[in-house]
C-alpha cells in the first residue's frame, strides 16, 4: 500500500470510528448528567476535569514518543528503534510518578483554598480525586504503547480500541440510572476501571505484533537517548501544560465566581465540541507517521506538503460537521438534555469557532517537531495560552458576563496561530503566504459561501425540525461541492476520483 492510500485508509477508518464515538459519547453524557444531575456532575468536571486534562497531556506525550519512534522507523534502523522505545517506556514511567506527587499536592491546595462545591459533597470530591490520580498513572504509562501503533501506522487498530473504551462507558452510564447507591462515588471508580481494562489491552496488542514491545532491556535504555527525549518532551510538555493549564484555570475561575452550575455549562460544551475536534484529529492521527518519517528520510519538501494539505482536510472535516452543530446547537441541546444548563449554548457556539480557527495552523506545530527544534515555539505558545485569564479575572471582578473569557480565549487562538506562522517559517521553512493559500483560504471561501446560505435558511424556517434538516442537507451539500471546485486543485481532484473509481471496482467485483 503505497503512502497516500496509508493515509487516506487511516482517515477514513478513523473518521467513521470517532463518529461512533461522536454519537455513542452524546447518550453517554445525556444519561450520566441525568443519573448524577446537574450539582453532581457540576463537581466531577471540576474535579474530575484532571482527566481530561491528562488526556489531553497524553495526547502530546504520544505524539513525542511517537515522533522518535517514527523517525527511527524512517531510519530504517532496528536497534535505534529498541532504544528509542525502551527509553520511552522508562521516561513514562518516571513522569507517572511524579504526576502522582504533583496532583497529590496540588490536589491539598486546590480543596483548601481554591475550588466552589457545596458542604455535603466535599468529602466525595476529595474521593474522586484521588480515583482521578489512579486514572492519569495508567494512563501516562500507557502512552508508549500508543506511540508505537501510531508510529507503525496501525490506526484502524486504535480506532477499534476507542470504540471500545466508548461502548464500555456507555455501559456505565447505563449501570447508572439503576444503581441505588452513590452514583458519583460509582462513576469515578468505573471510570479508573474502564482505563486499567483499557490499558492491559493496548501492551497486550502492541507485544504481540511489534518486535521492539517484547524486547524490554536495560541495555536499551540509553542516556543519551533519554537526554534528547526528555528535552524535547520538556519543551513539548511547555506548550501542553500550558495549554492544558489555560484551561483548567479558566474552569477554576468560572467555579471562583459563578459555582459548579456554570461549570455544568462548560461541562456540556466541552462533550459538544471535542467530538467534532477528534473526528478532525482524525486526519492529524493518520498523517503525523508520515511528517515524521520524511523529516526523518531528509525530505523536507514532502514533509511540508504534507502538513498543508492535513491543515486543510482537517479544517474542512471539521467545518462539514461544526457549522450545522453551531448553528442548530439551541435545538440539539433542547433535544438531547432535559434542562440545558445556563449559558451552555453560547459558550458551545464559541468553542467550535476557537477549535475551527485553531485547525487552520495547527498542523504547523507538528513540522516544527517534526525537525525538532521546538523551544522557541512552545515558550510563545505558553505566553499565548495564559495571556487572557487576568484579563479575565478582572472582568469577572467588573461584574461582566461570563461569557467574556470565551471571546478572551478566542483572541488567545488567533495570538498562537500568529506564533505558528513565524516559527513555521524560523524552523520549518514554511511560508506563511504560500500556506495561507493552499491551506487556508482553500477552505474559508467554500465555508462563508455555504454558512451565509444556511444562516439565510435558518432564519426563515420557523419548525424547528424541519429546519434542522433542511439546514443540514443544504450545508452538507454545498460546503462540498464549493470545496470541490474551489478548494481543490487538478491533480487533488483526479486523485480523489482515482479513489473512488478504485472502490466502485472493488465493490463491483465483490458484488460479482
Amino acid at each position: 500500500m503505497t503512502d497516500s492510500n496509508k493515509i487516506i485508509l487511516n482517515t477514513v477508518v478513523t473518521y467513521i470510528a470517532l463518529l461512533l464515538k461522536m454519537v455513542v459519547g452524546i447518550f453517554s453524557v445525556k444519561f450520566v448528567l441525568q443519573a448524577l444531575g446537574e450539582v453532581d456532575y457540576g463537581v466531577y468536571i471540576i474535579v474530575g476535569g484532571i482527566v481530561a486534562v491528562l488526556e489531553l497531556l497524553n495526547t502530546n506525550m504520544s505524539n513525542t514518543s511517537m515522533r522518535y519512534l517514527a523517525y527511527s522507523l524512517g531510519n530504517k534502523d532496528d536497534d535505534d528503534i529498541y532504544i528509542t522505545f525502551n527509553s520511552t517506556v522508562f521516561i513514562h514511567y518516571l513522569i507517572g510518578i511524579l504526576s502522582i506527587v504533583v496532583l497529590e499536592v496540588g490536589g491539598f491546595f486546590m480543596f483548601e483554598y481554591v475550588v466552589n462545591i457545596p458542604p455535603e459533597r466535599f468529602d466525595d470530591a476529595k474521593i474522586i480525586y484521588q480515583f482521578m490520580i489512579v486514572t492519569a498513572f495508567i494512563s501516562v504509562i500507557s502512552v508508549p504503547y500508543d506511540a508505537v501503533t501510531n508510529a507503525h501506522e496501525k490506526i484502524w487498530m486504535l480506532s477499534v480500541f476507542d470504540i471500545i473504551s466508548v461502548v464500555l462507558t456507555l455501559s456505565l452510564a447505563l449501570f447508572l440510572l439503576v444503581y441505588q447507591g452513590d452514583r458519583l462515588i460509582m462513576y469515578g471508580l468505573c471510570l479508573m476501571l474502564i482505563q486499567l481494562i483499557m490499558r492491559v489491552v493496548k501492551v497486550q496488542y502492541a507485544k504481540l505484533h511489534f518486535e521492539e514491545c517484547r524486547r524490554i532491556r536495560k541495555e536499551y535504555i540509553v542516556k543519551q537517548r533519554m537526554k534528547e527525549i526528555l528535552s524535547f518532551t520538556g519543551w513539548n510538555l511547555l506548550g501542553s501544560i500550558s495549554a492544558l493549564g489555560a484551561g483548567q484555570f479558566r474552569n477554576l475561575i468560572i467555579n471562583h465566581f459563578f459555582g459548579v452550575r456554570l461549570n455544568a455549562a462548560q461541562g456540556i460544551s466541552d462533550t459538544v465540541s471535542n467530538p467534532i475536534n477528534q473526528i478532525a484529529a482524525s486526519m492529524t492521527r493518520a498523517i503525523n507517521p508520515q511528517i515524521m518519517k520524511s523529516e526523518g528520510g531528509q525530505n523536507r519538501e514532502r514533509m511540508k506538503y504534507i502538513v498543508a494539505m492535513g491543515a486543510k482536510y482537517s479544517s474542512f472535516l471539521f467545518a462539514l460537521l461544526g457549522i450545522p452543530i453551531l448553528i442548530e446547537i439551541p435545538y440539539l441541546l433542547d433535544l438531547w438534555l432535559d434542562e440545558v444548563p445556563e449559558y451552555a449554548c453560547v459558550f458551545c457556539r464559541i468553542t467550535i469557532l476557537c477549535m475551527l480557527t485553531e485547525k487552520f495552523t495547527y498542523q504547523i506545530t507538528h513540522a516544527i517537531s517534526a525537525v525538532g527544534n521546538i523551544r522557541g515555539y512552545q515558550i510563545a505558545h505558553a505566553i499565548g495560552n495564559y495571556v487572557y485569564l487576568p484579563i479575565a479575572w478582572a472582568l469577572f471582578e467588573m461584574g461582566n458576563s461570563p461569557v467574556s473569557i470565551y471571546y478572551l480565549f478566542f483572541v488567545s487562538i488567533a495570538l498562537n496561530a500568529i506564533f505558528r506562522f513565524y516559527f513555521g517559517k524560523k524552523v520549518a521553512g514554511i511560508e506563511p503566504w504560500i500556506f495561507a493559500k493552499s491551506a487556508i483560504f482553500s477552505v474559508i471561501l467554500p465555508l462563508l459561501v455555504s454558512t451565509f446560505f444556511a444562516v439565510i435558511v435558518y432564519n426563515m424556517i420557523s419548525n424547528q425540525l424541519v429546519n434542522l434538516i433542511v439546514v443540514g442537507l443544504l450545508f452538507f451539500i454545498s460546503f462540498p461541492a464549493l470545496f470541490w471546485l474551489f478548494g481543490m486543485k487538478k491533480e487533488e481532484q483526479e486523485k480523489w476520483k482515482g479513489i473512488a473509481s478504485n472502490v466502485i471496482g472493488k465493490n463491483k467485483i465483490i458484488t460479482k
